[in-house]
């Protein structure tokens, strides 16, 4: 069955080359689909050799363990990669970016998406764990998603009011997001690229955007932000072998070089000990860990 996949199967394939905090240990059996009936063959593999699956987008709020993954990995960026639009609405692909996305409608005039500007991440990474800003998270957008069934089946899911939470997104357990229908609106170019422009400014601003890192490391508690408790705590700056929490904002941790996985959970650790024991407040991670 992997031999009927005509994208790439690769074994031992160090995982740090795929995230974006550049950690991460072998998989096994990495696959880059080209389609849909890639998708179908690996799961199918899978499923007769009776291993576990993992699903990777841009690798962006992911932390790696060092020992890698077993079973097979299959990485969707550069598959399920277009776009179309319809009226106020698009149609994309779990492999298209989410910045070619927003960059796509605007050019169409098409807008309302702005509040996800500068978030890496291809769209079935942004679905899967509800990717977002303080002004609104992809789920606020989505009419429906699109889903392979381990059977190899296509199923449609339109989600309820509590499909999406926040980073997070309830869907059919073992079914691999191919794609999502969002809502968009009207909007002139130059309005979109003036929001563009201003949320970019802020960000490059405020985040450590030349350094590897996954984004943000820890869920905002309720009422609070987790970078002002982490910086309160006296925690920027703090570094362990090449991981370090930023200097810049406190809710990044950035790869120096040479971080492990083992540096960054040694760190996250450390947060969640001294948040707590300065503010009573218990840290829940945003990143994805996988492997061992």
């Amino acid at each position: 069955m992997l031999g009927e996949i005509r994208g790439e199967v690769r074994f031992k394939e160090p995982l740090s080359f795929h995230t974006s905090l550049r950690i991460g240990g072998p998989a096994d059996i990495f696959v880059m689909p080209q389609d849909i009936d890639d998708i179908r063959h690996a799961l199918l593999f899978a499923e007769r050799e009776q291993l576990p699956v993992a699903i990777i987008g841009g690798g962006n709020n992911l932390l790696i363990g060092d020992r890698g993954m077993r079973g097979v990995v299959l990485k969707l960026e550069g598959c399920l990669g277009r776009a179309e639009f319809h009226g106020e609405e698009a149609v994309a692909g779990a492999g298209v970016s989410l910045s070619a996305l927003i960059r796509e409608a605007a050019a169409l005039n098409l807008g309302g998406v702005e509040c996800l500007v500068g978030i890496p991440a291809t769209i079935g990474g942004a679905l899967a764990m509800n990717a977002g800003t303080h002004d609104g998270s992809i789920g606020d957008f989505v009419s429906a998603a699109y889903f392979l069934h381990a059977d190899g089946t296509l199923g449609e899911f339109k989600p309820g009011a509590t499909a999406f939470t926040y980073r997070s997104f309830h869907f059919p357990e073992g079914a691999v997001l191919v794609g999502c229908r969002l809502r968009l609106h009207r909007r002139p170019l130059a309005e979109i690229q003036k929001d563009i422009k201003q949320r970019l400014k802020s960000k490059k601003a405020t985040q450590p955007l030349a350094l590897a890192s996954a984004g943000c490391v820890w869920k905002n508690p309720p009422g609070d932000f987790a970078g002002r408790l982490v910086e309160k705590a006296g925690l920027k700056g703090k570094r362990i072998n090449g991981a370090e929490i930023s200097a810049k904002h406190a809710n990044f941790i950035v790869n120096r070089g040479g971080a492990t996985a083992a540096d960054v959970r040694a760190l996250m650790d450390l947060t969640r000990e001294r948040v707590h024991a300065h503010f009573g407040v218990t840290l829940e991670h945003e990143i994805r860990i996988i492997g061992e």
